[in-house]
């Protein structure tokens, strides 16, 4: 016995995500053109996820897909394989990317003559083309290399790409281009929405061994009457044992200059500015992870309390409470990335502290200072470096 079963477009692929201070009207965009339709057999669900993951990362627009039923009806299969598809794995072009570079999908499941297994047919329709995408990974290999991120912390690693993304891309003004919900829009012509944005966040950071994840849901505007609200998308980041919230579109209106809505906790997201909210939620389908639910707040713990910087002191940017050569390598790392007219890899307070003689400038000077008050601390000497630049 055959027995077809039709699954409507994803919710959540459809529905175009946007960012917003006030909320913004998003539109529908035109499909893609299909392409050959391509088959693989799958022993088992994990064998058809890696399947369905690899025609999604080459934008196929039309593939079939056989497995067992393995316990799931017909009607919930093919979504549930593109869940499973898009499971995180720590690479930047799969997981969340791939979640969010799907514009929409049209599936059917027909039972198999063993009536133990099916086949899925997908119809797929992209934000980008495979072309576009290779293009992308030249392009953020080329920035990954000229921000010199391979000797940085995790913190400044984290620091640096948001201060990057936040200062060399603005929000898109025309909403109805279907390319400002990417990150090759970002990358390429320096501007987005909150899909876009979060997406190039997402790619550079598990591109340079970062975790991370993408969170759907609505910004809520409490400063009107009714409320009014939007769809947005922002970001949960790994640091030590925790990861920390923060929403680089929201902050992108103040150029890079002021973070307020970075490496924050679950209870003071929004503290900068109260009557803006941010509720994640899963208006999606089975596609999307239940953003709110025990099992990924277990796997995805969110720490109370932003994140606080070590506490830094004059000559002393590492924050480990003492100024030695490590220190002076430090400044000399950020003269140089300066000199070279690459972005501070330093944090603004970091910054202040690295100007060891106040001139304004952090070079080799700063950095020979630091250097001369660590020898003469090591030969014995008691005083601070403020007092040690006094007497020399």
């Amino acid at each position: 016995m055959n027995i077809r079963a039709l699954l409507a477009s994803a919710a959540a692929a459809l529905t175009l995500l946007t960012a917003a201070s006030a909320p913004y009207n998003a539109h529908a965009v035109t499909p893609s053109e299909p392409s050959i339709v391509t088959s693989c057999i799958a022993a088992n669900k994990e064998e058809a996820a890696a399947a369905v993951r690899e025609n999604l990362k080459q934008r196929v627009t039309e593939f079939n897909v056989q497995m067992p039923l393995d316990g799931y009806s017909l009607t919930e299969i093919g979504a549930h394989t593109i869940y499973c598809a898009c499971e995180e794995t720590g690479i930047g072009t799969e997981g969340d990317y791939l979640r969010f570079a799907i514009k929409g999908y049209k599936c059917k499941s027909q039972l198999n003559e063993d009536e133990v297994s099916c086949t899925i047919s997908y119809i797929v329709d992209y934000y980008t083309t495979a072309e576009e995408e290779a293009r992308l990974t030249e392009e953020i290999g080329r920035l990954t290399e000229e921000l010199s991120l391979d000797k940085l912390s995790d913190f400044s690693k984290i620091h640096l790409l948001y201060k990057y993304v936040t200062s060399n891309v603005t929000y898109s003004d025309d909403i109805t281009d279907p390319y400002v919900y990417t990150a090759y829009n970002a990358v390429t012509e320096h501007h987005a929405v909150c899909q876009g944005v979060t997406q190039l966040l997402y790619r550079l950071y598990n591109d340079n061994g970062i975790t991370c994840r993408i969170i759907a849901g609505k910004s809520r505007d409490t400063s009107v009457f009714p409320a009014s609200e939007a769809y947005h998308v922002w970001l949960i980041v790994k640091l030590g044992e925790r990861y920390y919230l923060m929403d680089p579109t929201w902050d992108m209106k103040f150029r890079g200059d002021s973070f307020h809505y970075f490496m924050k906790g679950s209870t003071d997201l929004d503290s900068d500015f109260p009557f803006y909210h941010h509720a994640a939620q899963n208006d999606n389908g089975i596609s999307f992870p239940d953003y709110n639910s025990e099992e990924f707040a277990a796997r995805y713990p969110i720490a109370h309390l932003k994140y606080s910087e070590p506490a830094y002191s004059l000559g002393n940017i590492n924050g480990d409470s003492v100024t030695d050569a490590v220190d002076a390598s430090l400044i000399l790392t950020e003269y140089a990335r300066t000199s070279g007219l690459k972005m501070s890899c330093l944090t603004s307070s970091q910054s202040r502290y690295a100007d060891v003689n106040r001139d304004g400038i952090i070079d080799a000077v700063d950095a020979s200072n630091v250097l001369a008050y660590y020898a003469a601390l090591s030969s014995g000497a008691e005083m601070t470096l403020a007092a040690f630049l006094k007497s020399h």
